[in-house]
């Protein structure tokens, strides 16, 4: 079915832009975005209510790459982990089950959708900025190339601004998501920093691994824990490495594997040890990161290009520094805050 005739099932109409040459995205946590047009005007469109909504859906280009196209795909392409975004007769619909990491802020071509105490909200149009129109191949057509043009201008802003409450929310809320869930986020929020991932197909037994990242300057295989057993993660990730080894053909130098992690483990723990004998043994870096210092990159519009980065062990079990230098600026979340930026203890 096409995408014209499946929005006929739901949306009885859609918006078109009512203004020419946007030029830039101001993202106003708690207050709303503005699309501002190359002479200087501000305008708020509110929800296009597209007939391919990527505040919803991903794209094939955002998990297709010629590094793991052999790797077999879960097919599911929804953004929203917890399915809190649902198609309306005249705008999306953002139900409470919002648990407010804003990856469909970060996706909503026109800005239409901004963060407010923890929510995803719906901007209203203003002014005449956007018209309503009847779902036709024309004004589809016409959409389409506004959205393309509205993808390629400038993002400036945050979509929110991390705290300590915010962070402590937001973990809270993904540490009973099922791990479906949690992986389908990691899997996205890597997307949302300008990456290329998948999610390896469920009863697929002879790859286990969680995901694989392509981020352009390196590729990887992932594993996504919320636990406190550290050491399964690593145990995976080499797990992980033989197996696209031998299946894929897949150097194991060549192979990064990034770790998807709810917090930090504290220093006492083995798996800090494990990492740097890892290295030194077999040469291969597992790459931590947080569920945490992906959402805080994610809201500052910024992307990451290199996971590499993130390599932490024992000698060194912190990656503020590096968070910080993405975001341009000191974060705003205390030392040791869910484990987020260093150990908690």
């Amino acid at each position: 079915m096409s995408q014209i005739l499946k929005a006929k099932t739901v949306q009885e109409s859609i918006k078109l832009l009512n203004f020419s040459s946007p030029d830039s995205i101001v993202y106003d946590s708690e207050r709303g975005n503005k699309i501002i047009s190359s002479d200087g005007k501000s305008h708020c469109v509110g929800c296009l209510n597209c007939t391919n909504p990527l505040c919803m859906n991903l794209e094939n280009g955002d998990v297709d790459s010629p590094k793991f196209e052999k790797v077999s795909q879960d097919m599911n392409r929804t953004i929203c982990p917890v399915n809190a975004i649902t198609l309306g007769k005249n705008a999306i619909i953002i139900t409470d089950k919002c648990i407010g990491c804003g990856l469909c802020a970060s996706r909503c071509p026109a800005g239409a959708i901004y963060m407010v105490s923890g929510k995803a909200k719906l901007t209203t149009s203003q002014n005449n900025d956007s018209i309503t129109v009847p779902i036709t191949d024309e004004n589809v057509k016409k959409q389409a190339q506004q959205i393309k043009q509205l993808r390629s201008i400038k993002k400036v802003g945050s979509i929110c601004i991390e705290s300590d409450k915010k962070i402590e929310d937001i973990c809270g809320k993904i540490a009973k998501m099922s791990q479906e869930e949690q992986n389908i986020l990691a899997r996205n929020l890597l997307i949302a920093l300008g990456n290329k991932a998948t999610l390896t197909r469920k009863g697929n037994v002879y790859t286990r691994m969680d995901g694989f990242i392509d981020s352009g300057n390196n590729f990887g295989v992932v594993e996504v824990e919320t636990g406190t057993d550290m050491l399964d993660v690593s145990r995976a990730l080499l797990d992980d490495v033989a197996v696209v080894n031998v299946r894929y053909g897949i150097e194991k130098l060549d192979n990064h594997p990034l770790a998807v992690v709810l917090g930090l483990p504290n220093k006492r723990t083995d798996y800090w040890q494990v990492l740097k004998d890892i290295n030194n043994v077999v040469g291969l870096k597992i790459d931590t990161i947080t569920f945490g210092a992906l959402l805080i990159i994610m809201w500052n519009l910024k992307k990451i290009d290199d996971f590499d980065r993130f390599y932490i062990d024992v000698d060194n079990s912190s990656i503020r520094k590096e968070v910080e230098k993405i975001i341009g600026r000191q974060a705003k979340v205390s030392y040791g805050t869910e484990g987020t930026l260093e150990n908690s203890k």
